[in-house]
C-alpha cells in the first residue's frame, strides 16, 4: 500500500510570494517577445506594472503586518515573513531593471516603424502651438502645486497617484530653494497624442507636457532653474471593518474604504535621477521610514496606464481582431429556455459573445413563465448590461434577488453604488453572508413549464462583467438538470437565511465539502493506481496554493497517478521531485487573454469526472469563500473540454520547440477558436 507523506519541510514548497513574482516576470516576458505587436507589448508592460502595484497593496502589506504580529513565521508552509519581504526587494529590483530596458527598447522598436514617444525636451515647433492649447484647455485647470515648507503639513499622498518633486533655484544659493509638490490628476489623459504628419506619429506623456510648462505655473516666483522629478506611493489596501452592531454593512464598509485611501505607506517609487536631499525631504515630510520598500525607478510611475497605449489606428500595432462566435443555443429568433430544455450549453469567453449572457437575463426579465431570477454579483463593469436587465426584470414584476459581495478587493465602493441602485428598483439585495465571501457565479432562473417548476442554471469560472470577458478566457455551463437545478436553489436558500445548510451530491460548496470531495476524488485515482489501472487528473487553475491539496497531489504522484496542472499564477508545488512529485508535469500560459478559466478532470476508471468551478486551490477558496464547483455531465461538453486541456498541456516537444511554453499562446488560443468552432 502506498503510505502518504509525513510533514514535509518547507523546501517542498515554493513561496506563493516568489512563485507569484515568477509569474508577473512571465507577463513581463510577453513585452519582449517578437510574436507580439509593438503596441500589445508596450500593454504589457502595463500589466506587469499594474499586478505589482496591487501586490505590494495586498500581499507585501500582510506580510508586513505578520512582521508586526510575530516574529515568528505564521504562513502555513512556514515561510518567514522578513526573509520573504527581503528576497521580494531583490527580484523586484532586478524586475525593475529588466521593465526599464524593455521600456526603452520598445520605444526604439517603434521608432523604426514610425512612432515616437517624445520628452519635453524634443517637442519641436511645429507642434509647439498644438501643446500651448492644449494645454491651456485641457490641462492647467487640474494643476494646482503646493509650496513646500515647516509651515504647512505634508499632504497625505494619494495611494496610486503621480506627484511631481519640484525645486526652483537660483544661482544666488544665500536666497535658498523652493521646493513644492505637484500632483498629476487621474482625471488627465496620461498621454497626449500630438497631430501626425506624413512621415511619422508621435505621443507625449503628460508628465512630460507638463514639465515643459512648469514656468507658467511659478511665474511669481524669481528663479534661474526649475527641474521635476516623479514620485508615487503605495498604500496597505486592507479593511479594517469594524464589529459595532448599531451600523448596516453597507455603512461599515463606506467608511473602510474611506480609511484605505489612508493607509500604511507600503511602497514608494522614485526617479532614480532625484538629488538625494530632496529625497530625504520626501521621506522625512512623509514619515516614510521602512527603506527596504522604497524603489528607485526611472523617469515614469503609474506605468500601469502603458495599458491604454494609444494604437494611433495602425492595425498592424496590435492584435488583429478576434470574430465571436455565436453559439447555436443561443441563436437568434430561438428561445435560450427552449434549447437548453434539450441540452446543456458550453459558452466559452472571449470566443462566444459575453452578450449571450446579457440576452438569458433580457428573455427571462420578459418572459411571462419566468417567476424568479437570483445571481450572485462579485465584479460588474461599470454601467452594466447586466445590472440593466435585472433591473428591467425586476420592473416587469420578476421577483429578482441579487447577492452582492461588498467585500471584492477594489471594488468595494462600486458593489455599494450598484447595491443601491438595484434596492431603489425593487430587486432584493443581499450584502454578502457574515464572515464568507461569496466568490461563486450562479444565475438561477426559475420558470413555469406544465404546471411545474423548471429550474436553469447559469454557472461560470468568471464574473458577470462584459468589460473583462473580452480579455478573460472564461467558462460558463448553462443546463436545465433537475438535480443540480435544486441543489442550486439550496445554495440561495443558505444565501437568504444564513442558517440552513444543506447536503449537495452533486454540486462541490466551499467551504461545507469542497476539501472532502476533492480530497476524495485524488484518493480514488490513487487507489486504481495501486492496483495498476490508468489514473490520471488534470486541472486548470489560476493559483495552486493550498498545503493539504498539495499534499494530497504529492501523494497521487507516488502512487503513480499522472497529474497535469495548467496554472496561470501562483504554483507552489514543486514538479518532477525524484520520489515526490515525479509524475507531476505544470503549465503556464500567458498571452493574448488572461487565462481564467478553472476546470477538474479526474480519469475516474475511464469514465473521467469534469468541473467547471470558480474556486482556486487556495486556503482563502477552500475554507473561507462560497465558492461552487459544478459537474458537467453532457458527454459531448466533457469531451470538448477535454480537447481545450489538452491543447494546453500539450508538452514542448509535441509543439516542437522548447520555448513555446511562452510564446505559443496565441497560436493555442487560435486553436481553441477552431475546437469551439468546430463543436458547434
Amino acid at each position: 500500500m502506498h503510505t502518504p507523506l509525513k510533514k514535509r519541510k518547507k523546501s517542498e514548497f515554493i513561496n506563493r510570494e516568489i512563485s507569484w513574482l515568477s509569474f508577473n516576470d512571465r507577463v513581463l516576458s510577453e513585452a519582449s517577445n517578437p510574436h507580439v505587436p509593438l503596441v500589445e507589448r508596450m500593454r504589457f508592460l502595463g500589466i506587469f506594472s499594474n499586478n505589482l502595484d496591487e501586490f505590494f497593496r495586498v500581499r507585501v502589506a500582510t506580510l508586513r503586518r505578520a512582521m508586526g504580529i510575530s516574529k515568528k513565521p505564521i504562513d502555513p508552509m512556514d515561510f518567514d515573513p522578513e526573509e520573504t519581504l527581503m528576497e521580494i526587494q531583490e527580484i523586484v529590483n532586478t524586475q525593475q531593471e529588466k521593465f526599464d530596458h524593455t521600456f526603452h527598447q520598445l520605444i526604439h522598436s517603434l521608432s523604426k516603424v514610425g512612432v515616437h514617444l517624445i520628452t519635453e525636451k524634443q517637442i519641436s515647433k511645429e507642434h509647439l502651438a498644438f501643446l500651448s492649447s492644449y494645454y491651456s484647455e485641457n490641462v492647467k485647470p487640474y494643476l494646482v502645486p503646493i509650496i513646500l515648507s515647516n509651515r504647512v503639513p505634508f499632504p497625505q499622498l494619494t495611494d496610486g497617484n503621480i506627484y511631481l518633486i519640484i525645486e526652483l533655484s537660483r544661482k544666488n544659493k544665500m536666497q535658498g530653494s523652493v521646493h513644492a509638490l505637484l500632483e498629476i490628476s487621474d482625471k488627465l489623459p496620461r498621454f497626449v497624442e500630438l497631430p501626425a504628419t506624413a512621415s511619422k506619429q508621435t505621443v507625449i506623456f503628460i508628465d512630460d507636457l507638463i514639465r515643459y510648462f512648469l514656468n507658467d505655473l511659478f511665474v511669481s516666483f524669481d528663479f534661474d532653474k526649475i527641474e521635476a522629478w516623479a514620485i508615487k506611493t503605495t498604500r496597505d489596501a486592507e479593511l479594517d471593518i469594524d464589529d459595532d452592531l448599531s451600523k448596516g454593512l453597507i455603512e461599515k464598509m463606506t467608511r473602510s474604504v474611506t480609511q484605505r485611501k489612508k493607509g500604511e505607506y507600503v511602497r514608494m517609487n522614485y526617479d532614480n535621477a532625484i538629488p538625494h536631499h530632496l529625497l530625504d525631504l520626501v521621506l522625512k515630510r512623509a514619515r516614510i521610514k521602512t527603506i527596504e520598500n522604497i524603489t528607485p525607478g526611472g523617469r515614469y510611475h503609474n506605468k500601469r496606464d502603458l495599458m491604454q497605449f494609444p494604437s494611433f489606428s495602425r492595425p498592424d500595432l496590435i492584435y488583429p481582431k478576434m470574430p465571436t462566435i455565436q453559439h447555436t443555443a443561443f441563436r437568434k429568433g430561438a428561445s435560450v429556455f427552449d434549447e437548453i430544455k434539450g441540452k446543456d450549453a458550453l459558452l466559452h469567453f472571449p470566443y462566444h459573445d459575453f452578450t449571450h449572457t446579457v440576452d438569458l437575463l433580457r428573455e427571462a426579465a420578459t418572459d411571462p413563465d419566468v417567476r424568479t431570477i437570483r445571481i450572485t454579483l462579485y465584479r460588474v463593469a461599470k454601467n452594466s448590461q447586466i445590472i440593466h436587465a435585472l433591473i428591467n426584470a425586476a420592473r416587469n414584476g420578476k421577483r429578482v434577488t441579487a447577492l452582492v459581495e461588498l467585500q471584492a478587493r477594489f471594488d468595494e465602493e462600486h458593489n455599494i453604488k450598484i447595491t443601491r441602485q438595484l434596492t431603489e428598483a425593487g430587486v432584493r439585495v443581499i450584502p454578502g453572508v457574515q464572515g464568507l465571501k461569496v466568490h461563486c457565479k450562479l444565475i438561477l432562473i426559475s420558470r413555469r413549464e406544465s404546471g411545474k417548476t423548471a429550474r436553469y442554471v447559469f454557472a461560470g469560472t468568471g464574473n458577470f462583467n462584459e468589460r473583462t470577458a473580452r480579455m478573460y478566457t472564461d467558462h460558463a455551463l448553462v443546463t436545465c438538470n433537475k438535480e443540480l437545478g435544486e441543489e442550486v436553489r439550496k445554495l440561495f436558500e443558505f444565501f437568504e437565511s444564513n442558517f440552513v445548510r444543506n447536503v449537495h451530491r452533486h454540486l462541490l460548496v466551499s467551504p461545507f465539502n469542497t476539501r472532502r470531495k476533492l480530497t476524495d476524488l485524488i484518493n480514488s485515482e490513487i487507489e486504481l493506481a495501486e492496483k495498476g489501472q490508468p489514473a490520471w487528473i488534470t486541472l486548470k487553475l489560476n493559483n495552486l496554493v493550498d498545503a493539504g491539496l498539495i499534499r494530497k497531489l504529492y501523494d497521487a504522484s507516488q502512487a503513480g497517478v499522472k497529474v497535469k496542472l495548467i496554472v496561470r499564477g501562483i504554483c507552489s508545488l514543486i514538479p518532477g521531485i525524484s520520489g515526490m512529485s515525479d509524475n507531476i508535469e505544470v503549465f503556464h500560459i500567458i498571452g493574448r487573454y488572461l487565462e481564467h478559466s478553472r476546470i477538474l478532470a479526474f480519469g475516474n476508471a475511464g469514465k473521467p469526472i469534469y468541473y467547471l468551478t470558480s474556486a482556486d486551490w487556495m486556503v482563502r477558496n477552500i475554507e473561507h469563500r462560497i465558492e461552487v464547483s459544478i459537474p458537467v455531465m453532457d458527454e459531448e461538453i466533457q469531451r470538448e473540454l477535454q480537447t481545450y486541456l489538452d491543447i494546453q498541456s500539450a508538452s514542448p516537444k509535441k509543439r516542437g520547440s522548447k520555448g513555446l511554453d511562452k510564446q505559443a499562446s496565441v497560436a493555442i488560443q487560435d486553436a481553441m477558436h477552431i475546437t469551439i468552432k468546430n463543436f458547434n
